[in-house]
């Protein structure tokens, strides 16, 4: 781990336990150091979430107390680390949501003490009952780049939303036969980019879809408002939007509810989704959550703008590597009296059977 407080913290004064999709760590030298890691945790996460479609984005909660923990052997001689201490740290973090960092009274007390600036970052919000009808007081540490200043949700109302969700939108598999996006540069000083994203469904489950999850991604910051955002289906119907997931500077997902729902093994049926943005690092990437048969790309661009080159990405590696298929030129054209730049080139990019998982970037320049 990259952080100050992991790489500077002697390793025998801190025990680190994986668990599953997350890990338990046990600080012996005062109350600052874990909170200060969960900071830098946030801060760092906050740079590399940046312009991530919402499905790439890795997002954590975290759980902070104080109190009595053992180190003990397991049956393998590893050491370990157990105790009330343990417990009550896991019980706050499974109270948090996303993006939230909850630290224990007793903790946060001790913080206040040291410094004004922990007062400042420690906000107090309710008290939350836990298992055996325990009842404890927490805060919720804040500021600009970290933690999230909304209070948690009760666990009741979390569960009723899982429960709505999954009675009302059972689940179903789906693929794309076809999915073809559009990219028109309008100009190469404003960067003001159009997208025209379609996506044929096809359902390959007992379970209709009634709705469909949509993610944007940008560079710059802007609301969901500022992206002139246009969901429409095979009928040219407009697909209002029923629920708005995720509304950050840049990240956006959201959901719109078919006018008619998508049945097994249906044909002809797709949506397509607008939007305009300004591209300050110039690129377009798409993650695919699901196989797609063929996928097409188009880019329509001035001249000023460099012939755009694709890249397949790795996720895992944060690596790219220049694709043997690029694009080929469609068409050069001059546009008169369109609102667009004259001499634009348009290229063609397509490509058979990808599978879920992977992800191909369109940069120019």
């Amino acid at each position: 781990m990259n952080s100050t407080s992991f790489r500077f913290t002697p390793k025998d004064t801190m025990l680190v336990l994986p668990t599953g999709d997350g890990m338990t760590i046990g600080f012996l030298q005062g109350p600052e150091l874990p909170l200060n890691l969960a900071i830098e945790i946030h801060k760092m996460l906050s740079k590399y979430n940046k312009a991530r479609i919402p499905a790439e984005i890795i997002r954590v909660r975290i759980g902070i107390h104080s109190g009595a923990a053992f180190i003990v052997d397991d049956v393998l001689n590893n050491k370990n680390i157990w105790g009330p201490g343990i417990i009550l740290a896991r019980r706050i973090m499974d109270i948090g949501d996303d993006g939230h960092i909850l630290l224990s009274s007793r903790i946060s007390e001790d913080l206040r003490e040291i410094s004004d600036y922990y007062k400042q970052i420690l906000r107090p919000v309710q008290k939350y009952s836990i298992k055996h009808g325990q009842t404890i007081s927490l805060y919720s540490a804040y500021d600009k780049g970290f933690g999230n200043p909304r209070p948690p949700a009760t666990k009741s109302s979390v569960e009723k939303t899982i429960r709505e969700r999954n009675e009302n939108f059972p689940t179903a598999v789906t693929i794309y036969p076809h999915m073809e996006v559009n990219i028109t540069i309008k100009s190469p000083k404003s960067q003001l980019v159009h997208y025209r994203r379609l996506y044929e469904i096809k359902n390959t489950s007992e379970n209709p879809i009634y709705e469909v999850v949509h993610g944007i991604a940008t560079d710059v910051e802007a609301n969901l408002s500022d992206l002139g955002i246009k969901v429409y289906d095979e009928d040219n119907v407009i697909l209002p939007i029923s629920n708005v997931i995720i509304d950050k500077p840049y990240q956006k997902e959201f959901t719109t509810v078919f006018n008619r729902p998508i049945e097994k093994l249906q044909k002809g049926r797709f949506y397509v989704l607008e939007y305009q943005v300004k591209e300050k690092e110039k690129y377009f990437e798409n993650h695919f959550g699901v196989d797609c048969n063929k996928f097409v790309v188009t880019i329509d661009y001035p001249k000023g703008v460099s012939y755009p080159v694709v890249y397949d990405i790795n996720l895992e590696a944060e690596s790219k590597k220049r694709c043997k298929l690029q694009p080929k030129i469609v068409t050069k054209k001059r546009m008169i009296n369109t609102g667009l730049d004259t001499d634009r080139t348009q290229v063609r990019w397509a490509k058979k059977n990808i599978s879920r998982g992977q992800c191909f970037r369109f940069e120019w320049k």
